[in-house]
């Protein structure tokens, strides 16, 4: 058997097909603990240390116990066969205390190999609003930012908007514990996961309180990902890494040739694949026949990123101080040596004069 600091938590996206504008892949991920010894578990209630977030708990926990039942690595007990040995009241006060295996006396729960005792401990939620001044660019008839010969948009006036954003902020952990002999085998904690809309001119449609909820279940997703081994069909679209000069009004400008006059240009990572939710990756940039990262970044992709995605400021003198024209930009699955995606993309010079 294998031990379990073998079940690194790695991310093998091995490429099965691809043609045209898409590639399917599977998203393969093993945990680190030695989940192979362990066929029962059981789910303890999910709390929240903030009463606000009773409800964005509760339904984090249906989901979790969903995935985990849909698994099949694991056969998944109910609160009800819990309830034989443990009263509601003991399961609350389970997920309370600092060490939890001082809460189970030895021998108690036999019904359960291992107890996943998951908790939210951030919770946070806003509703703002604010005045903003937004230049107004030039643009040509087909809509596209008219820019001037170095490459920088031109500005024909200033727009002042009223900007509504509502967010809600989720953070937590989850833990394993053997229930023969009480000790922790895995101890996970999530960063606050933002979740946020923002609109212009009135507020979003989806509450604060709504987006926690989303929130929370993208937190389950997380501890899903860290209990139980997962292999998932994906199909990663071209478009999902860009080179950008400019987001405006919910778009990016695309391109392929950034000016040199540049100060830096945009490397985006967006809509992915919900299969992707919590997983681990990595952007590079190197020359076109280089081996040398000019740039790198590590990244958990999180669904609630959509269309902006993630994005990466990148230094256009950094990669003209490194010398050529070409380079190509990367995305690994943490863990792969082999990209899942590349952009081609070239620094080039101003328009010369007339």
């Amino acid at each position: 058997m294998l031990r379990a600091a073998t079940f690194m938590a790695t991310f093998a996206l091995l490429l099965l097909a691809g043609c045209g504008e898409s590639k399917k892949a599977v998203v393969v991920h093993h945990p680190q603990w030695d989940y192979t010894r362990y066929k029962r578990v059981a789910v303890v209630p999910l709390k929240s240390d903030d009463l606000r977030g009773t409800e964005a708990a509760r339904q984090a926990e249906y989901l979790l116990v969903d995935l985990l039942a849909g698994n099949g690595a694991f056969t998944v007990l109910t609160r009800t066969d819990l309830a034989t040995v443990m009263t509601e009241q003991d399961l609350a006060r389970l997920s309370d205390v600092a060490d939890p295996a001082t809460a189970i006396p030895e021998g108690t729960i036999q019904v359960a190999e291992a107890l996943i005792i998951p908790r939210i401990s951030t919770f946070d939620l806003a509703a703002e609003r604010k005045e903003l001044r937004r230049p107004r660019y030039a643009r040509d008839q087909k809509g596209r930012i008219i820019r001037d010969r170095s490459g920088r948009p031109r500005v024909v006036g200033e727009d002042v908007i009223q900007e509504f954003r509502h967010k809600a902020l989720v953070g937590g952990n989850v833990r394993i514990l053997d229930v023969a002999t009480g000790q922790i085998m895995l101890s996970h904690s999530v960063p606050p996961i933002a979740n946020e809309e923002q609109q212009w001119g009135s507020p979003p449609r989806a509450t604060p309180e709504e987006l926690a909820v989303r929130a929370a279940k993208e937190l389950a997703v997380d501890f899903y990902k860290r209990v139980a081994p997962v292999a998932t069909d994906v199909k990663l679209k071209s478009d999902m890494l860009i080179i950008a000069l400019e987001y405006y009004e919910g778009r990016y400008e695309k391109t392929k040739k950034v000016p040199r006059t540049l100060d830096q240009f945009l490397l985006v990572v967006r809509d992915l694949p919900s299969a992707c939710d919590r997983n681990s990756f990595r952007v590079t940039i190197a020359a076109e026949e280089g081996r040398e990262y000019l740039f790198e970044e590590e990244f958990v992709w999180s669904g609630s990123r959509g269309q902006r995605g993630f994005v990466f400021p990148v230094s256009v003198a950094k990669l003209a101080d490194a010398g050529g024209e070409k380079f190509v930009a990367k995305l690994f699955a943490a863990g792969d040596d082999a990209p899942v995606m590349e952009r081609e993309f070239e620094l080039v010079a101003p328009e010369k004069e007339d």
